[in-house]
């Protein structure tokens, strides 16, 4: 969060479209608990937080482990091989991302926009993909249009 409220702060650009946004969905009421409609409309606002995530993720590496030989690519891995996998050197990664060292929510905003398969883990891949991502992304949108409205 200290970090999201960092990149907006940094932005004024990004904190004018993401006040527009949240005055869009609130109507300036300052009381009104937020529903799940809100969330599914605070779209700027997840652009916000994922783009965060990807110039600085909350974890920078972690490990797979394989435990049978396995063949990628042209390379052969021996069992009991542990990768370490660095998620900040993929989400900064240019053949990923245009202009990877820029905070651009934007690029989120593109419709259909999808990154490519495992250039972005905010939240782990495959098999492992963490089952609190939903409960995570809704609490820190809901925080942000809580602290901002």
């Amino acid at each position: 969060l200290s970090f999201i409220v960092y990149y907006i702060v940094c932005n004024p650009d990004v904190k004018k479209k993401m006040l527009k946004e949240i005055d869009n969905v609130f109507q300036g009421d300052k009381r009104r608990p937020i529903t799940k409609d809100d969330f599914y409309s605070l779209n700027y606002c997840e652009a916000i937080v994922k783009e965060t995530a990807r110039i600085l993720p909350v974890v920078h590496s972690f490990t797979r482990y394989i435990d049978k030989p396995n063949k990628t690519g042209e390379y052969n891995w021996p069992a009991d091989s542990l990768f370490l996998i660095y998620s900040k050197a993929i989400h900064n990664n240019d053949e990923y991302w245009e202009e990877p060292n820029k905070f651009y929510p934007d690029r989120w905003m593109v419709e259909n926009f999808e990154p490519r398969k495992n250039s972005f883990l905010m939240f782990g891949g495959g098999l492992r993909l963490c089952p609190g991502r939903k409960l995570s992304m809704t609490g820190i949108v809901c925080l942000m249009a809580l602290m901002f409205r």
